[in-house]
């Protein structure tokens, strides 16, 4: 089922129009009265004539044109055309052409105008919809945590309850006995008791059933409630005797969740109600994990005085909306390994309020580095945990992923590295910081080294620093020289830094990255090995 133009036409919407023969004045005052940007052109009988419509442009047009007053002119001398529309249009395959237009106008089959979208209708339509999506979204993320707080210190008994859940041959596997006995007796051979296991488990390899099992993260809707209700303490009404009232209810969370994922309709009034009713009814009453221990930090090898090391960016401090938190978080002393706050103490160390669906939508404190709030913590080394949307608070708890994927990244660039014929690979050992030093030129006065930025980037650089700011700025100004000798020997063109601001400058490639999503990209690990190896390649006969 497709959504159509009628479902976005507010049930009490009064249609105001005007006639050809009406004035200007007239049609502004209407517009300025009820906050129209356009007004339908209709005839006596209430149809649309010939499709018109009149807008602030087309009579700011009309009186550019004619040079005269809009009291000098009517409706006719104003109007222009515009499309129409039936009820039943499908809205995604107009939604483009609404937008040019800002409006459309809804008619029936004797052309009688029955409604106006606008652009704020369509924009209110799909934050309704992304609304429930959402709410749906915390109600998973909430049963997630329920499960793990269920299944803490037992990975065998969650592991187990996975493959329940997963066994999608379950009943196959179930009748493989009964049917072979079955056969045998057919055909009048006696059942054999040896080795009767093995014939089963081998007649359950060569039927190729899919095996049970799968990520915990990848779970479906309904595999999340299998797990969770699976378990011997799972929650429950208190008079009940089982889980069923609440396996019901969110079985038809889920039924709506598939409904509004898959574009089947728009969610019915009661469906609406029974996803609020279970997302607070969750948070209420689902178990919460105890805050885990966070990891212990990596521990950051410094170099020795006089070791050359990249000196951090002018724009490595945090940036964006949510700086001011990722900055608070990243000040805090190596000793404090978690941090509780309220989300009133989160304003305060933002100096704003926090969105409305930070308030009504669990989802959106999830540890998500595509998500610019979420990004801003993790980029810092820490993850929220322990959240409670009923008492609008909680903690936040440092994390090793950050630096464990810097390991594991630059840990395989040098392995690739290594494979690379003429290129003088440092090896150094990944110690959890976001740079590495790959190679260098001239006792270590000049390095190729990979490093990701705030800016979400991947960055290969010759980075220059002979320890003395003007032998620095002028050993690049003779390199800009050269400049085209350079990016062609590169194969591209390279941005050339000066660094006024620090004493060493670089000449660098970048490529769109982010270490906790693209740390295992073969694509990105192929980029910086070609980049690295041409950027040596491109300035190895002016060093060496």
């Amino acid at each position: 089922m497709t959504f159509t133009l009628e479902e976005l036409l507010p049930d009490d919407q009064q249609l105001t129009t005007v006639k050809l023969h009406d004035s200007v004045q007239h049609a502004l005052g209407l517009m300025h009265q009820h906050g129209y940007d356009q007004l339908p052109v209709v005839d006596m009988d209430g149809k649309l004539s010939l499709g018109l419509v009149v807008t602030f442009d087309s009579i700011l047009q009309a009186v550019r044109s004619f040079e005269t007053m809009p009291e000098q002119l009517q409706i006719r001398d104003v109007a222009r055309t515009a499309p129409t529309y039936a009820a039943d249009v499908d809205l995604l395959a107009t939604l483009d052409l609404i937008q040019r237009q800002n409006f459309a106008l809804i008619v029936d089959d004797n052309n009688v105008l029955t409604g106006i979208i606008t652009t704020a209708d369509t924009a209110v339509f799909f934050r309704e919809y992304a609304q429930y999506l959402m709410q749906i979204q915390g109600i998973e993320l909430r049963m997630k945590e329920a499960i793990k707080a269920l299944y803490a210190g037992d990975d065998a008994g969650l592991e187990s309850a996975i493959a329940a859940v997963t066994d999608r041959a379950a009943d196959i596997r179930k009748r493989i006995p009964a049917a072979i006995r079955g056969y045998l007796e057919r055909v009048g051979l006696n059942t054999p008791v040896a080795g009767e296991a093995e014939g089963f488990t081998e007649a359950e390899k060569r039927l190729a059933l899919p095996k049970p099992g799968k990520e915990f993260d990848l779970l479906s809707f309904d595999e999340f409630i299998g797990v969770l209700l699976g378990h011997p303490n799972a929650p429950k009404l208190t008079q009940s005797k089982d889980e069923g009232e609440l396996r019901r209810l969110l079985q038809q969370v889920r039924d709506a969740r598939n409904k509004v994922a898959h574009f089947r309709g728009e969610l019915s009034a009661e469906e609406r109600r029974t996803i609020q009713f279970a997302s607070e009814w969750l948070e209420r009453n689902l178990p919460v994990p105890n805050v885990e221990p966070p990891a212990p930090p990596v521990t950051i090898v410094v170099p020795p005085p006089g070791s050359p090391v990249p000196q951090e960016d002018e724009d490595e401090s945090p940036k964006g909306s949510y700086a001011l938190l990722a900055a608070h978080l990243k000040a805090q002393v190596a000793d404090v390994t978690s941090l509780p706050l309220t989300f009133q103490e989160v304003e305060r160390i933002l100096g704003k309020e926090l969105p409305r669906s930070a308030h009504e939508y669990r989802a959106w404190w999830a540890n998500d580095p595509t998500k610019p709030q979420s990004a801003a913590w993790l980029e810092e080394g820490w993850r929220t945990t322990s959240l409670s949307m009923t008492e609008r608070r909680l903690t936040f708890v440092r994390t090793s992923d950050r630096e464990e994927a810097y390991i594991r990244f630059f840990a395989k660039l040098n392995a690739r590295l290594e494979q690379e014929t003429g290129f003088p690979l440092r090896n150094t050992s990944p110690q959890g910081q976001s740079w590495i030093v790959l190679a260098s030129f001239q006792h270590d006065s000049k390095l190729i080294n990979a490093a990701f930025t705030q800016r979400k980037e991947l960055r290969i650089e010759l980075y220059i620093d002979i320890w003395d700011k003007a032998g620095n700025k002028s050993l690049f100004a003779k390199l800009v020289g050269k400049k085209a000798t350079f990016e062609a020997a590169f194969g591209e063109p390279l941005q050339w830094e000066r660094l006024d601001n620090k004493r060493a400058c670089r000449v660098a490639v970048y490529t769109k990255a982010q270490i906790l999503t693209d740390a295992d990209s073969p694509k990105l690990l192929d980029w910086a090995v070609k980049k690295a190896v041409a950027l040596h390649r491109a300035f190895a006969p002016e060093f060496t």
